[in-house]
């Protein structure tokens, strides 16, 4: 059953989105400094044949934001790459204003000229990115040694244009700014982890609830039958005989569902169960009709001879794969379900042929939980893009053994 099994990760529509343009921006920001370090390094000779607002370069120092920048930008690319933990991001930060506090002092003994020696602008740039990513990874106390160091960087301003204006205003300007686009991707990090917890939450949930419903129907089951043996036990002992195996099985089934979900349960977890599969599944199919696609379910194999936690746990990936489908597969004529249940387990295929540019608007929670799901029973669900460009497609394989 190797062909069943669906090792990529699950991406809801939105996250798969987001995951490529979280790998493209590191890139793209490394871009942008490199080309405003570019520019920095003909601002000399383009003031002295342009515009000679600020004098020719009169010696080598004249280049000195132009190195600081380089170095500052040298610091950011380290701290981009994804594998820079929080030590290695503040300590980037620090150096980073470091290098600009001594490229000020270095600066301050020198003739100012008309306008002095303004920050380079791969300067301000490196290091509102060191900040922007301290605020997205490190930790509060982290966060301010980097913002307090990037404070007192933007403070040497003094030393390089010395007036009487505030130069504390200008410090903060640069501070602020470079805090707030981090502190806005850390928060919406969280708010979309604390979403899928709590999807993950309310799945396992709905799992307990199930757990309760087939040990309830089993208990129940023994119960009535051990209250009707005994009342014929001393008029036909023979029933009794016949009467305890079933009493016996359906006290090892209730048993063994507990014992597999229990196990399986680190927290507490929800989804009713259906004691006809291929009748729910069977509910599910719907007409094309008001721009909605038509919905084809065909079930291969005997499905409703599922275990009921299997059963449900098809049922409801089916559901929300569907209802997903219908909300976001924008120009989708088909969505085609089909559930083959084998001997080993059971396989799910969910695919629609909507286009994918508008499938970017779902929050994907409702597979999160699905997922989830899937993991406790020991099986594995996958969401993503059609191979051939259009359409989305939902797989998953639960086996009927939960130790697979």
């Amino acid at each position: 059953m190797a062909s069943n099994r669906f090792p990529s990760p699950l991406h809801g529509r939105l996250p798969g989105l987001e995951d490529a343009a979280v790998r493209l921006v590191p890139w793209a920001v490394a871009g942008v400094l490199a080309l405003v370090w570019g520019y920095d390094l003909i601002g000399p000779a383009r003031r002295q044949t342009i515009e000679n607002w600020a004098g020719p370069p009169q010696s080598s120092m004249d280049y000195l934001p132009v190195v600081a920048g380089a170095l500052m930008c040298a610091a950011a690319l380290v701290a981009l790459r994804p594998r820079a933990g929080r030590a290695l991001t503040t300590l980037c930060g620090v150096v980073a204003a470091a290098v600009m506090a001594l490229a000020s002092a270095l600066l301050y003994p020198l003739p100012k000229g008309l306008f002095g020696y303004a920050f380079a602008p791969s300067e301000v740039l490196a290091l509102l990115v060191l900040l922007s990513l301290a605020a997205l990874r490190c930790r509060p106390w982290q966060i301010g040694v980097v913002a307090l160091c990037a404070f007192a960087a933007g403070l040497t301003d003094y030393l390089r244009e010395p007036s009487g204006y505030d130069v504390v205003s200008p410090a903060l300007m640069m501070v602020v700014p470079g805090l707030a686009p981090g502190l806005y991707l850390r928060w919406r990090s969280f708010q979309r982890e604390t979403h899928a917890e709590r999807a993950r939450a309310q799945e396992r949930l709905a799992i307990a609830r199930d757990l309760h419903d087939v040990v309830a129907h089993e208990v129940t089951g023994i119960v009535v039958q051990a209250q009707a043996l005994r009342y014929i036990a001393e008029r036909d002992p023979g029933a009794v005989r016949d009467g305890l195996p079933e009493i016996e099985a359906a006290g090892a089934r209730a048993l063994e569902s507990m014992r597999g979900m229990v196990t399986r349960l680190r927290e507490p977890d929800d989804v009713p169960l259906s004691p006809d599969l291929s009748g729910g599944l069977a509910r599910l199919e719907a007409a094309a009709s008001d721009g909605l696609p038509r919905v084809s379910v065909r079930c291969e194999g005997d499905v409703d001879g599922l275990p009921p936690t299997v059963g449900t746990a098809v049922l409801r990936i089916v559901q929300e794969s569907v209802t997903n489908a219908l909300r976001y597969a924008r120009g989708a004529a088909l969505v085609d379900t089909v559930v083959r249940a084998g001997p080993d387990g059971v396989a799910v295929e969910v695919l629609d042929d909507g286009r994918e540019a508008g499938s970017g608007v779902g929050g994907g929670f409702g597979l999160v939980g699905m997922a989830e799901r899937a993991r406790i029973l020991g099986g594995e669900l996958s969401a993503g893009p059609r191979g051939g460009g259009h359409g989305w497609e939902v797989r998953a394989w639960l086996p009927l053994e939960g130790d697979s």
